[in-house]
């Protein structure tokens, strides 16, 4: 069986072709090329056209190579998503979500409002979400809500692309904060308080369903069949979690991407003040389970201070050469908090983090930079068992940040937890991994994590003995403590 997986995220499309033996998956990148956004008049697009070509390209690649394919799913970064008219075409290229349109939306909800959507939700607050974006649009751009006959979230609206079919699945509808995630279905009174219409969103698909099949045309047009594409969860970090090679059900993640998502698998949601109070949501998993997780920062500042030495020194960087750097600036560096509001989207990032951690030396500025990632890990972490009550002796990285063997090193040398590393294809995996419920419905998805298992090797870092992980933790908590002081 062969099943193509579609991981669209901020940074890179990719088109991953897995190849399934009844026993194990292997996987192939055949097709990736680089994705960001468009800034246009100081509005930020998606150049969605450009990704669903590049969609195309992929499965044309991979029908070059393999031959049949029995499927496809698609999987891409959240809370985004796109305008349809009355005639069932786009009415612009989807807003990012670095826009100021959510800041806006946020600003119009008062404190009790907000608990009040969280209580109904699971979903913590943030101006991000499409709920908070929908807000704002309306009101600063009143054109796009008004036409709008359809709002489709990313992976919705690629599906739409191809196949003409309109739907979602609840792990992207879950960005949205419009979910119960007690029920995994919209919740009329989260649209009623913030005056979005319901009408806009479409029915919930289960994971493993048909979502359509490639429009004739296309199919004619890219000389390919009609494969059917299905329902996958179509949040990359959702998919990516159904990769974690845990062999038990308690276990805790990060998937470490431009964001890091910090969490852990669930049956059922936790929707309390302490949940609230730390900023952890509820959002959707396969089949229904819930990943409770913190969406903290990831290596948006260091991918940020990499393109800015790109730029100033007219020559690119290698990632090994980043870490040399940081290692240089030694360990004995001030620190800062990776999630302050500064580093969301400034015009330089070098200069935001200087004016937080009070380092001016670039090499200074990376080795805090990483220090003060893994301390933000430690930090979730520790709030994650307290909500959850476990205690994890080891932490799973996931994603493409987790080929980054510094980051995984420090991450084990200050949480003082063993780190399993890899696999790094962990969204296409998962994505791919996935559509099997469509072709054999007595998968589980302790069934599907085993397979996916079988064919990944992780690396795993141990805490170093003598690493000064809880002093360096603790000046990270002051320095945070009085960053926040100061806001």
């Amino acid at each position: 069986m062969q099943c193509v997986g579609f991981d669209c995220g901020n940074s890179s499309i990719r088109t991953v072709v897995g190849r399934y033996d009844g026993k194990r998956i292997t996987s192939e990148v055949v097709h990736q090329v680089p994705n960001q956004a468009v800034t246009i008049r100081d509005v930020n697009y998606w150049d969605i056209l450009n990704i669903f070509q590049e969609m195309q390209n992929g499965l044309r690649k991979a029908t070059a190579k393999f031959g049949r394919i029995d499927s496809v799913g698609i999987s891409t970064w959240g809370i985004d998503f796109g305008f349809l008219g009355t005639s069932g075409h786009l009415l612009s290229n989807p807003l990012c979500y670095r826009n100021e349109f959510g800041l806006r939306g946020i600003e119009m909800v008062d404190e009790k409002t907000k608990k009040r959507l969280f209580d109904l939700s699971g979903i913590q607050n943030h101006p991000m979400n499409s709920l908070y974006q929908l807000m704002g649009i309306k009101q600063l751009l009143p054109e796009y809500y008004k036409n709008a006959k359809d709002v489709l979230f990313i992976p919705d609206l690629l599906n739409y692309l191809f196949t003409g079919e309109k739907g979602t699945e609840n792990t992207i509808a879950s960005t949205s904060q419009l979910l119960d995630m007690r029920t995994h279905d919209y919740n009329r009174g989260i649209f009623d308080l913030c005056g979005i219409d319901r009408d806009l969103f479409h029915p919930v698909i289960s994971h493993g369903e048909e979502r359509g099949r490639i429009t004739p045309s296309l199919s004619k047009l890219m000389e390919v069949e009609q494969i059917p594409f299905i329902s996958v969860p179509s949040h990359d970090t959702a998919s990516a979690v159904v990769s974690v090679p845990a062999s038990s059900d308690n276990f805790i993640f990060i998937s470490s991407g431009t964001w890091s998502l910090i969490g852990t698998e669930l049956r059922n949601p936790i929707i309390n003040d302490t949940v609230f109070d730390m900023s952890f949501a509820n959002e959707g998993g396969a089949n229904k389970t819930i990943t409770l997780l913190k969406n903290s920062a990831g290596m948006h500042i260091l991918q940020n201070l990499k393109r800015e030495m790109d730029h100033d020194r007219q020559t690119a960087c290698t990632w090994d050469e980043i870490v040399e750097m940081s290692k240089k600036a030694g360990i004995k560096v001030e620190l800062y908090d990776p999630n302050n509001t500064k580093l969301f989207n400034p015009v330089k990032m070098n200069e935001a983090v200087a004016a937080l951690s009070g380092e001016t030396d670039i090499q200074r500025i990376l080795a805090s930079s990483y220090i003060s990632l893994a301390c933000s890990y430690r930090e979730a972490i520790e709030c994650l068992e307290r909500i959850s009550g476990n205690v994890f002796d080891s932490i799973h990285i996931i994603g493409g940040g987790s080929k980054n063997n510094y980051l995984n090193q420090l991450t084990a040398d200050i949480t003082k937890k063993q780190v399993i590393a890899g696999p790094e294809e962990a969204t296409s995996l998962g994505t791919i991994a996935m559509q099997l419920l469509y072709h054999d419905p007595s998968q589980t998805l302790a069934s599907l994590r085993n397979i996916i298992a079988r064919a990944v090797q992780p690396k795993v870092f141990e805490p170093g003995k003598d690493f000064p992980g809880d002093d360096i933790y603790n000046r990270y908590i002051k320095n945070k403590d009085y960053e926040n002081s100061l806001s």
